[in-house]
């Protein structure tokens, strides 16, 4: 049986491709399907990935995909969607493909175990370090995240340290926002990462918008702790 890893993801690596990933490698025989740019695809193949490249937009995407999926080597197939924004034209693609071994499409969006990873500890007595992740939207989180620290906890010890990238019209107002708050100097802002856990060395606590998400999955594995409120943390 192979399994078919399918991720969306175009210019931006989000958690669908971390998940296609960890599940492509946790499998005996995996191939990830990939919308991505080449850096994306660099990303998977540097993690060990067996990967196929496809558009998956536009008005031929279905068509586009079912040529792609006839080409997998391979007897009987499981198909895995972890963008859930493209289950809709794989399940079409599954009807178009004209294969004779059989392609299961898997309900649901899976959920791989994520390896534990050491990471050094932060200091004992020093302040608190930390760390968000993700891309950075306009509805990412971020900039309610600045605010509150720049004026509910402005006079406690801590830093920041922000790990993402996005559109120069979402960051630059956050940008602003914390030289507007005085807290800029306590922010770190280290940019894209293709190895987050090189990036959490030191970090005291790490703060999500979804305590399920794949990015608190891999705080998690790291040993990070994981909050949701910042009044959690100072």
């Amino acid at each position: 049986m192979t399994q078919i890893h399918v991720t969306a993801d175009t210019d931006v690596w989000t958690g669908a491709s971390t998940t296609a990933l960890l599940c492509a490698r946790a499998a005996g025989s995996a191939v990830v399907l990939s919308a991505g740019s080449d850096d994306v695809v660099r990303r998977l193949e540097k993690g060990g990935a067996t990967v196929v490249r496809c558009p998956m937009g536009g008005f031929l995407a279905s068509l586009n995909l079912s040529r792609a999926l006839r080409h997998i080597e391979g007897s009987a197939f499981e198909v895995y969607v972890h963008s859930p924004e493209a289950r809709p034209t794989v399940a079409g693609a599954l009807r178009l493909v004209g294969r004779s071994e059989p392609m299961t499409l898997v309900a649901g969006r899976p959920m791989p175990d994520f390896p534990p990873v050491e990471v050094s500890r932060p200091a004992s007595g020093g302040e608190p370090l930390i760390m968000w992740l993700g891309n950075i939207t306009d509805k990412c989180g971020l900039r309610e995240i600045i605010d509150e620290l720049g004026s509910d906890f402005a006079d406690r010890p801590w830093r920041l340290r922000v790990v993402g990238q996005g559109k120069a019209r979402a960051v630059t107002p956050i940008l602003n926002r914390a030289r507007s708050l005085r807290i800029n100097d306590r922010i770190e802002w280290a940019g894209y990462s293709d190895n987050p856990y090189a990036l959490m060395g030191g970090v005291s606590a790490a703060i999500v918008a979804d305590p399920e998400s794949v990015v608190a999955r891999e705080f998690a594995a790291a040993s990070v702790p994981v909050f949701t409120k910042l009044s959690d943390i100072l």
